[in-house]
């Protein structure tokens, strides 16, 4: 019985620590499987998109399945079009019902980070820019803003604006914007949608990636920036593994003490039987000389 509770609580703690690599293992994956981790040395930008979304880059090669998509076959007119317009990123859902894009440049030396303007001076500066940005009428297009604000977003103000643009062509487009100035680029994150409205899940959808955004130097060198990937993927499970090790270990110190506390009661336990033997004994011995 004894041993059957030592063995009990041996597996109990291996088990425990078991489900714990197990859990945190899956959150880990989890989290990795859910989002695509886009950077950008060029603007120092650091992003999370969904993995559900189809993501083009500057990198894009002839080899992408997913060209079709939007609409194009010649990867180096794609590449060109991206560099033309400042956009590092276009990600489409299977079914394209819309596009998120990420662009962005170098504000110039006249403009300064969001972060260090003051209240006054950013109010200023989103009145300029909705001047600039709506009622715009010409030959091509006509667009006009429908909703516009600052929003903080991790402490960094952003000029949203939401945006129906009508082309000459009367096709109908739905757009929803971010805009920031940080670390000297000027970054756009939206997502734009032909003939139907931006939904509510869509808009939140954007909004996510927008908070997800971190502005620091991203290493310009890709091998380096795998092994950090690589190193931080294997570090997960080589700590659980070393978690698993101390639970085993420390369950195993245990039973050697409950090992040892057990001699040590059956050694006096043998010494007390002997002694009451021994005296059992020499009683008798006694008995036999007075008789």
């Amino acid at each position: 019985m004894k041993h059957l509770l030592k063995f009990y609580r041996k597996g109990t703690a291996f088990l425990m620590a078991f489900c714990l690599m197990a859990l945190l293992f899956s959150f880990s994956c989890a989290a990795a499987e859910n989002t695509t981790t886009y950077r950008f040395s060029d603007i120092n930008l650091e992003v999370q998109v969904p993995s559900e979304l189809i993501g083009f880059t500057r990198s894009v090669t002839s080899n992408n399945a997913y060209l079709d998509l939007i609409g194009t076959d010649d990867v180096e007119e794609l590449r060109s079009l991206m560099v033309v317009n400042h956009v590092y990123l276009e990600a489409v859902p299977q079914d394209v019902r819309y596009e998120l894009i990420i662009s962005g440049k170098e504000a110039g030396s006249a403009s300064a980070d969001f972060t260090e303007l003051s209240d006054t001076d950013l109010d200023s500066l989103f009145n300029e820019y909705l001047q600039k940005s709506d009622a715009i009428d010409n030959e091509s297009v006509t667009e006009n803003i429908t909703a516009s604000a600052i929003e903080h977003v991790n402490g960094i103000p952003y000029f949203v604006t939401s945006v129906k643009s009508v082309a000459n062509n009367q096709v109908t487009v739905y757009m929803k914007k971010y805009y920031t100035v940080m670390q000297g680029n000027a970054i756009s994150f939206f997502i734009q949608s032909n003939g139907e409205e931006i939904d509510s899940a869509t808009a939140q959808l954007l909004t996510d990636v927008v908070t997800s955004a971190q502005y620091k130097s991203i290493l310009e060198n890709a091998f380096f920036t795998e092994i950090l990937d690589s190193v931080v993927t294997l570090a997960v499970p080589i700590l659980l593994l070393a978690l698993i090790v101390y639970l085993v270990e420390k369950s195993k110190k245990k039973t050697k003490k409950q090992i040892e506390a057990d001699e040590k009661r059956l050694r006096a336990e043998y010494a007390r039987q002997e002694a009451e033997a021994a005296k059992k004994v020499q009683e008798a011995s006694g008995e036999t000389e007075v008789s």
